[in-house]
């Protein structure tokens, strides 16, 4: 699939559409990780290239599986949480939880937030039929490099 060429970008982010189609699931290979608990949420994330998820942790670890597209994922150890500026915030609903953070991947500003010049970071691309394991609590961020679909499993 290419890239929608318009500039716009459009994304379904972690929705539930095997509650909500279930006969999708059929075509879903369960990662052989859950032989012996199921996971608790399956998501889909399909988008135009472009999106982006900003940087955040999760509560539970994940699988995430890459199944059209590409998609650039940056992960910062949670050791590195006091250089990544948490949002703390009871007024925006998203910082409720205390898991995302104010920088701009890819777009620093290291004058506003001089602590994450060092903050060390993975980068990783992946491309169909590629998963990734991110542990619970392990800082990321992902952009779409072209239209993509990806599912993740939390456990």
């Amino acid at each position: 699939m290419q890239g929608d060429q318009s500039g716009r970008v459009a994304y379904l982010a972690q929705h539930q559409l095997f509650q909500q189609l279930p006969e999708l699931i059929k075509d879903v290979v369960m990662p052989q990780i859950f032989n012996e608990r199921d996971p608790i949420q399956i998501n889909a994330w399909i988008g135009t290239g472009g999106t982006r998820t900003p940087l955040h942790f999760d509560s539970y670890d994940n699988i995430f599986v890459q199944v059209v597209g590409a998609k650039y994922v940056r992960l910062y150890d949670y050791s590195e949480t006091n250089k990544l500026y948490v949002i703390r915030s009871n007024d925006i609903s998203y910082a409720r939880q205390g898991n995302m953070s104010a920088l701009n991947c890819e777009h620093e500003d290291y004058d506003l937030h001089p602590d994450s010049a060092d903050a060390e970071y993975t980068e990783v691309v992946l491309f169909p039929g590629d998963m990734l394991y991110i542990p619970a609590k392990t800082w990321h961020y992902v952009r779409s490099l072209s239209t993509s679909m990806s599912i993740n499993f939390w456990s």
